[in-house]
């Protein structure tokens, strides 16, 4: 006799929505992309959907692109290599039975599938061949139109374009021509969520982190901190990432911390904790997720105005302009002071609450549908107006 719970489980399996994450990585490392896709893959089974990973990037492509002396981006303007990963992709979704949606991560390749698609992104091509810096920088001008090329018949094909921020919106409506009925910003989640700690404001703590230390600012940061200690010397300034060798008064180096490292994580939510004030302020920033890990703990932050940064940031800190070389020193001296630091941790700390990727995969999926058109397979929403938490 088969038991009515057993019944009900396997009824309510039928019913989930079976969503395919494709990337050109493997969409469950969580060192992939800093983590985003494998963090939106919990994000949807906590939306009540079946996952199914997708990578699209066909068997040898990474040592081949080596052996090429190929970088990523260069094998995204190579006709053969997208021709190849979106292939390998399209068998994959075959191979996967019936689907409900594809969210696409990237733009190096393209899908061909019935089943509806949306693009998923937190700056598109032309916005990063703009700022003129490494890998786009070598990309050529016929590469880079091909991409660009590739990225505007995405977009015309797909029924979505979500993008995290709406400075990322701004360009595909009008760098590509793409219809505003059919861009959505839905956001990113925290990787990180601390709760609201108690600190001790009375001295400032700095903390750096930066992957790229030129495109984060590392010098400046340094020279700044160099002017906040003239008139504060007790204060400190922690750096986590791939930083030079230091010797300065008051500066830490702790190198990299790899997301999938349980002991650098524990290291990095230590430096959260013991910080007043969180330092991001890139020459641009797509978006920022590690703003709202900053906030998620009511840590404040100083992050930049070019980007998505400001969107990230929110009324939880301040943002400064790369161009301004006194701006930088002027932030962290105003967040030196104990109670801007706490009232602006405060507010870091609400803004932050919203940002989750249960809530970013729900727009996701509601960009899935068709204007007008409920799709029984897709759970419901309580939230009328999600996108407004986003902007």
């Amino acid at each position: 006799m088969v038991d009515d719970a057993e019944v009900a489980v396997e009824e309510h399996a039928e019913t989930r929505a079976r969503i395919a994450l494709v990337q050109q990585g493997d969409p469950t490392d969580p060192a992939s992309w800093s983590g985003v896709p494998a963090r939106l893959a919990k994000g949807f089974e906590q939306a009540d959907c079946e996952l199914v990973p997708v990578r699209a990037s066909f068997p040898g492509a990474d040592r081949l692109g080596r052996l090429l002396g190929m970088s990523w981006a260069k094998q995204a303007t190579n006709r053969g290599f997208a021709a190849a990963c979106g292939a390998t992709a399209h068998r994959w979704l075959h191979r996967a039975g019936k689907l409900d949606g594809i969210v696409m991560i990237g733009s190096g390749y393209r899908l061909r599938s019935e089943v509806p698609i949306v693009t998923f992104e937190d700056m598109t091509l032309a916005q990063a061949l703009a700022q003129g810096e490494p890998p786009y920088d070598s990309l050529g001008e016929a590469g880079a139109r091909r991409w660009l090329a590739r990225q505007r018949r995405i977009y015309e094909q797909a029924r979505g374009c979500c993008v995290a921020s709406a400075w990322a919106a701004r360009s595909v409506r009008q760098d590509y021509g793409t219809p505003d009925t059919k861009v959505h910003v839905v956001g990113v989640g925290r990787n990180i969520d601390a709760g609201r700690l108690e600190r001790d404001w009375s001295v400032p703590h700095f903390l750096f982190v930066g992957a790229d230390w030129r495109r984060k600012r590392g010098d400046a940061v340094l020279a700044a901190f160099a002017q906040v200690r003239e008139r504060r010397p007790e204060a400190t300034l922690d750096l986590v990432g791939n930083h030079p060798p230091v010797e300065a008064a008051g500066v830490t180096g702790h190198g990299r911390l790899p997301l999938g490292s349980t002991g650098g994580q524990r290291e990095y939510a230590e430096l959260l904790r013991r910080a007043t004030c969180f330092l991001m302020p890139s020459s641009h920033e797509p978006f920022g997720i590690a703003y709202l890990d900053a906030g998620s703990g009511g840590l404040p932050s100083i992050g930049t105005t070019v980007g998505g940064s400001p969107e990230a940031v929110g009324e939880g800190g301040v943002v400064v302009d790369p161009d301004d070389p006194g701006a930088l020193p002027a932030a962290m001296l105003r967040l030196a002071d104990p109670e801007t630091a706490s009232r602006l941790g405060q507010r870091a700390f609400e803004h932050a609450v919203g940002f989750t990727w249960q809530v970013t995969a729900e727009r996701l999926l509601r960009a899935l549908r068709p204007p007008g058109i409920e799709l029984d397979r897709l759970p419901p929403f309580l939230d009328p107006a999600p996108a407004a938490r986003a902007t």
